[in-house]
C-alpha cells in the first residue's frame, strides 16, 4: 500500500508541474489592471446587487458562479475539504471546468472555507496545513491556466485562538481543530504562499471595539482582546506573513462582522451556544463596521479588500427565525444607513518589495568542494510609492554569505534590480549547512520583513528522476 507520506509527496510534485505550467502561462499573459481601489464587500444571501450599488459597495461574494458580467466584481467561494485531498485531478478538473466557464465573469476565487476547523463549514476533517496547501495548488494551477486575470484568495481562516496540545505533531493543535496562527505557518512551509494572490482571514469583532489593540485582555468587553478574538487581531497574521517571506502579498478579510442580539427566545437555540458573550447592539454594529473600514484603509495598506458577513441573511426564507447568521446581517438595522453614507476610499499607497526566489537551495557532493557560488536575488518594487530596502544575511559556520558592500537602497514604484550572494563552503562532510537573508523594506510608514532561508546540501552521490510530461489538449 502507497504510503500517506508518499501520497503527499507526489501530490506536492504534481502540484509543483502544475503551478510552473501556469508561471509559464502568467509569463506571457497581459498584466493585471490595478487602479488601487480598496474592496468594499459583503457576504450575501440573495443577490441584491442594486443594494449594493446604492450602497456604494463594489464587490460581492457568491457561492456559485454568476454566468454573466456583473455591475460589481465578484469573489466566489469555492468548496474545498478534505476528500478533494484525495483525489486532486478530480478537484482539478471541476475548478478548471468552473474558471473556464466563468472566465471574464468571476474576479477572484477562494479556494476553500476556515481549512483550520474540522466542521462540515471547514476541512471537513481533522485539519492538516500541508493537505490544503496541495488542494489549494491545484486549484492554482488550474485558475491561472483557464483565467489567468482572475486572483486566487487562500481560505479565510478562522480565529480559533491559542489552542493548546500538540496533535500527530502539529502544534496548537486538540485534534479538532488548530491555532490559526500555527496553521498558518505549517501553511508557509508546505509553501502555500506560491499559490495564492492574496491571504484569506475572517478577523470577527466578537465583543471587541474595531479598535481594540490585539492580544490584550481586558475586563471592558468592548477591549478584551485575548487570544486575538477582534477585528485588529488581522494585525497579528499580518506580522507572520511579513516574517515569513510573505510580507509583499495582501491580505483578504474574507467575512468580518459583529454578532447582534436576537429575540430572548432564540437565546437557547443550538447556534447560539458560545456566542452570547459576543452580541452588541445594532448601533454598535454600525459604528463598528464603519470604524472597521475606516481604520483598515488609513493604517493597512496590506489589506485589499473585506467583506462584510453578511448583507442579508436576515430575509433569506429558508433560514430558521433563530438562525445566528440572520443576526450579522446589516438590512434593516442602523448598519445599513450607516454604511451607505460611509465614504468610500482607496487605501494609502505604498511601495511592496517583492524578493525572489524564495529560498536559495543548492545541492552538491564532496566532490564539488570547496563550494564557491554566485546566487543572485531579484528585487522588486510591485507598489506605486517608493520604497527603502536594506538586505542582510546571517549563516551558521562554516557557510558564509557574503552581500554587496552597499545592501540597501532604493526603489521606485516598478523597479527592478538584482543583488549578488556569495555562498562559500570550505571542505566539509556530507549534510545540511544553512543560512538566512533578511529583507526589510519600509513604504508610507509601513515596515515589513522577509526572510529566504538558504540551504546547501552536501550528498555523497545525486540520482535524477525525471518526471512524465502531461500535455493538455
Amino acid at each position: 500500500m502507497i504510503s500517506r507520506q508518499f501520497s503527499r509527496l507526489m501530490a506536492g510534485l504534481m502540484g509543483a508541474v502544475v503551478l510552473l505550467t501556469a508561471v509559464l502561462h502568467l509569463m506571457h499573459a497581459q498584466p493585471q489592471q490595478n487602479n488601487n481601489t480598496f474592496g468594499y464587500g459583503f457576504n450575501v444571501a440573495d443577490w441584491d446587487v442594486p443594494q449594493l450599488q446604492a450602497m456604494g459597495f463594489n464587490w460581492i461574494k457568491v457561492f456559485n458562479g454568476p454566468g454573466s458580467r456583473l455591475p460589481l466584481r465578484v469573489l466566489l467561494r469555492i468548496d474545498a475539504h478534505a476528500t478533494d485531498f484525495t483525489n486532486l485531478d478530480a478537484f482539478g478538473d471541476e475548478v478548471e471546468q468552473l474558471a473556464q466557464q466563468q472566465a471574464g465573469f468571476v474576479d477572484a476565487y477562494e479556494i476553500g472555507n476556515e481549512p483550520n476547523l474540522d466542521a462540515s463549514y471547514g476541512w471537513a476533517a481533522p485539519p492538516i496545513a500541508a493537505d490544503y496547501v496541495a488542494v489549494l495548488c491545484e486549484a492554482y494551477g488550474r485558475i491561472k491556466a483557464a483565467d489567468p486575470d482572475a486572483l486566487v484568495i487562500s481560505a479565510g481562516l478562522a480565529p480559533t485562538g491559542r489552542v493548546q496540545g500538540n496533535w500527530n505533531g502539529h502544534p496548537g493543535h486538540n485534534g479538532l481543530y488548530q491555532d490559526e496562527r500555527e496553521f498558518f505557518l505549517e501553511f508557509v512551509a508546505a509553501g502555500g504562499g506560491n499559490c495564492l494572490d492574496g491571504v484569506g482571514y475572517h478577523p470577527y469583532g466578537y465583543s471587541a471595539d474595531y479598535n481594540a489593540t490585539p492580544d490584550v485582555p481586558s475586563g471592558d468587553p468592548t477591549q478584551n482582546c485575548t487570544n486575538g478574538f477582534c477585528f485588529r487581531g488581522a494585525e497579528k497574521l499580518y506580522e507572520l506573513m511579513a516574517a515569513n517571506g510573505l510580507g509583499h502579498k495582501k491580505m483578504w478579510a474574507t467575512e468580518f462582522g459583529w454578532i447582534t442580539q436576537p429575540p430572548d427566545h432564540c437565546l437557547n437555540d443550538p447556534s447560539w451556544q458560545g456566542r452570547l458573550w459576543q452580541i452588541v447592539s445594532p448601533q454598535k454594529q454600525a459604528d463598528n463596521l464603519v470604524g472597521a473600514f475606516e481604520y483598515a484603509t488609513t493604517n493597512w495598506p496590506w489589506m485589499e479588500a473585506m467583506f462584510i458577513f453578511n448583507l442579508n441573511f436576515n430575509e433569506a426564507p429558508y433560514y430558521p427565525e433563530c438562525e445566528q447568521m440572520r443576526f450579522y446581517a446589516v438590512m434593516g438595522r442602523p448598519a445599513e444607513q450607516a454604511l451607505t453614507d460611509m465614504p468610500k476610499v482607496s487605501p494609502p499607497a505604498n511601495g511592496i518589495l517583492e524578493v525572489s526566489p524564495l529560498a536559495l537551495t543548492t545541492i552538491i557532493t564532496p566532490g564539488q568542494l570547496p563550494l564557491t557560488s554566485t546566487a543572485v536575488l531579484h528585487l522588486h518594487n510591485s507598489g506605486v510609492t517608493s520604497l527603502t530596502y536594506a538586505i542582510a544575511a546571517t549563516a551558521t559556520a562554516p557557510l558564509s554569505l557574503t552581500l554587496p558592500l552597499t545592501p540597501t537602497g532604493t526603489l521606485t514604484a516598478g523597479q527592478n534590480i538584482t543583488m549578488p550572494v556569495l555562498l562559500t563552503l570550505p571542505l566539509q562532510p556530507t549534510g545540511l549547512y544553512t543560512g538566512t537573508i533578511t529583507a526589510l523594506s519600509a513604504s508610507s510608514g509601513l515596515t515589513t520583513t522577509q526572510t529566504i532561508p538558504v540551504q546547501v546540501y552536501v550528498w555523497e552521490s545525486i540520482h535524477h528522476i525525471y518526471l512524465p510530461v502531461v500535455v493538455r489538449e
